[in-house]
């Protein structure tokens, strides 16, 4: 596959899922498995889907647009072994949660100006998967630099490499948010991590800081 077509997949499957995970969560079969319902939720009509709108859009250009400038910087023309994929997009994504983690945990929360952008995702007390893209401009695209800088810190990696890394960040940050805990064999993991997020958005002092795993929090003393 080439990168277009990696990018297009990945835009796709992240539409789809936030698509499908929203209409599980408004459906009346799911209600009993909604973490937790927002009668009082502000964030809603227009101004929730201008926002959504909007980041999707700026993250689309962003993607695409550092993907195609810079690609020999973060990837190879060449293909790489199984063995060499999985452990290079698994150290990415834990190199990149590791620094999430603290910028989300001391940027994001103690730094004035930066609590101010990142108050706009805490707007949402109880978040559903449209609310993955309901926040400020420079917090999403200082999350997009820091997994782009810690595929640039390993690269260039196989184009395989780069689809599974981009492909996994967007859908973990969409079913984190999702607002749902199914009872069901293979949901239970995502049932598990939206609702440490669900309690991280109900308070700006609260933890669960980390973005793709609750690895980190454990280990810095953080976790809810």
């Amino acid at each position: 596959m080439s990168l277009p077509g990696i990018l297009l997949f990945m835009f796709a499957a992240s539409a789809v899922v936030i698509t499908a995970l929203y209409a599980a969560y408004r459906s009346r079969m799911l209600a009993p498995c909604r973490i937790k319902e927002d009668p009082t939720r502000r964030v809603r009509g227009f101004g929730l889907w201008a926002r959504v709108v909007g980041n999707a859009t700026l993250s689309a250009i962003f993607v695409v647009g550092l993907s195609l400038l810079l690609e020999r910087v973060f990837m190879h023309g060449g293909s790489d072994p199984w063995w060499r994929v999985l452990w290079q997009a698994v150290a990415i994504l834990l190199v990149y949660d590791f620094l999430y983690y603290f910028m989300h945990r001391y940027a994001f929360h103690q730094w004035a100006w930066l609590k101010k952008v990142h108050t706009v995702h805490h707007l949402v007390r109880h978040p559903t998967a449209p609310d993955s893209l309901y926040l400020h401009p420079i917090e999403n695209l200082m999350g997009l630099s820091l997994l782009f800088s810690c595929i640039a810190l390993f690269g260039p990696v196989s184009l395989v490499t780069f689809g599974i890394i981009i492909t996994v960040h967007s859908l973990v940050n969409v079913v984190v948010h999702c607002g749902l805990d199914v009872p069901v064999f293979g949901m239970r993991v995502i049932g598990y991590l939206a609702r440490k997020h669900d309690l991280h958005h109900t308070s700006m002092r609260g933890g669960n800081y980390a973005s793709i795993t609750p690895f980190w929090d454990k280990l810095f003393g953080t976790a809810e």
